[in-house]
């Protein structure tokens, strides 16, 4: 499901309020937001994987310098995915 403006838009305002500094890798604060809501799959602790299970959907923001990927619950940032 790709992000709407006023998602992104709701999504920039949630991290800035609550993330301090740049990325964890190399320090640097240049982020890209990707356009997508991702989730992942469940596994058992067998590692039997689940589909149609339960999941956490999340935005992704990738950092422009050296590509680390960082999850964020779109639901503790505040996005509505019925928009």
């Amino acid at each position: 499901m790709a992000l709407t403006e006023r998602q992104k838009q709701t999504v920039l305002g949630a991290l800035k309020e609550r993330i301090r500094g740049g990325c964890p890798m190399c320090l640097q604060a240049n982020w890209t937001i990707h356009n997508e809501v991702v989730s992942t799959m469940t596994a058992s602790l067998g590692g039997d994987t689940t589909i149609g299970g339960g999941f956490v959907p999340m935005i992704q923001i990738i950092c422009n310098n050296c590509g680390f990927v960082s999850h964020h619950a779109v639901g503790l940032l505040g996005i509505s995915l019925n928009e």
